[in-house]
């Protein structure tokens, strides 16, 4: 294959008395998630400590979920024995407050003051709703005593990767498992920044197929830092951008791989593939070109049987 036909680039480039609430924050070990619980709750900012009180008020009907459709705090820690009251605010019409496991259910009510009460004596997670508004997130948690929780997901479980790791290349990259094939393509799309490896430091897909011809879009989604493409044999290299809506684009012809990384989070994982046709068939070379919003561009030139790329960076946010 003729190194000069495998690439050509266009970059375009609530309530009184209690606690604060504790942060949410990485899964604790053993601890139980609440966060598939409350991924519909939108007023939920971490779990409120109420120990040491013989008494706590939640209110219902308190701001959230498009309205008065939420429990205020959501989520709140208590002892054994604490008596719960729910205090209704008479806004966001009528609710009621009803336990999953169906230790408690309240009348559906509606006025301004009304209350119901309830003392957990055994240690546990008490999830409740409220009937008629539960689809839209009025949900809660109560947890007693020392019951182990967190707000946050729990981390996934890594995965051996079933398809080829590219001389390892892959090895490591955890949101890899195989490639994905995107041929029959004009124009694919590449997440920069995705999660992965400890947090928004992955591409996403991390390998794609595509035919020859077919140009690649890296998009920047992510927020933890600067991110770059970069790709040390084939000569490209897209400018260090912590902007999110940023682009870059590279056009592949002939039959070869490319293996890029990030700059800065390489070493932990931010890698990539993009397999070409029939893959290498030879030592691949290349020939880039680059363009950006209304035309900017860049010049690559081969030197004897090497390369070199005089490459002007034109990578930019997407206005």
């Amino acid at each position: 294959m003729d190194r000069r036909d495998f690439l050509r680039a266009t970059a375009g480039a609530g309530v009184a008395g209690l606690a604060l609430a504790s942060p949410v924050g990485a899964q604790e070990e053993g601890a139980e998630s609440l966060a598939d619980w409350f991924a519909n709750t939108d007023n939920v900012s971490g779990l409120t400590d109420a120990t040491g009180q013989d008494e706590v008020t939640i209110t219902v009907g308190g701001e959230g979920n498009g309205g008065a459709f939420g429990f205020s705090p959501a989520a709140v820690r208590v002892d054994p024995g604490t008596t719960v009251v729910w205090k209704w605010s008479g806004k966001g019409g009528m609710h009621n407050v009803v336990a999953k496991d169906g230790s408690f259910e309240s009348e559906m009510l509606s006025e301004e003051g009304a209350t119901f009460e309830y003392a957990a004596e055994e240690a546990g997670v008490y999830r409740y709703v409220c009937a008629p508004h539960e689809p839209m997130g009025m949900k809660g948690a109560l947890v007693v005593g020392d019951a182990e929780v967190s707000l946050a997901a729990p981390e996934p479980e890594p995965t051996e990767p079933t398809g080829p790791t590219f001389d390892g290349w892959l090895a490591g990259v955890d949101n890899y498992t195989d490639v994905v094939d995107m041929r029959g393509k004009e124009e694919v799309r590449v997440k920069v920044g995705a999660d992965g490896n400890g947090g928004e430091f992955a591409f996403e897909p991390a390998a794609i197929h595509v035919d020859p011809g077919t140009t690649v879009v890296w998009e920047w989604v992510g927020s933890a830092g600067a991110y770059s493409v970069v790709d040390d044999d084939l000569g490209f290299q897209s400018e260090r951008v912590a902007s999110s809506g940023t682009e870059y684009a590279l056009e592949f012809g002939g039959d070869g791989v490319s293996k890029y990384y990030c700059e800065d989070y390489g070493e932990q994982g931010m890698r990539g593939v993009v397999l070409v046709g029939d893959g290498v068939q030879t030592v691949p070379t290349a020939r880039a070109y680059a363009t950006a919003g209304l035309g900017a561009t860049a010049i690559a030139a081969p030197l004897g049987l090497g390369l070199y790329v005089h490459y002007k960076d034109t990578t930019q946010p997407n206005e």
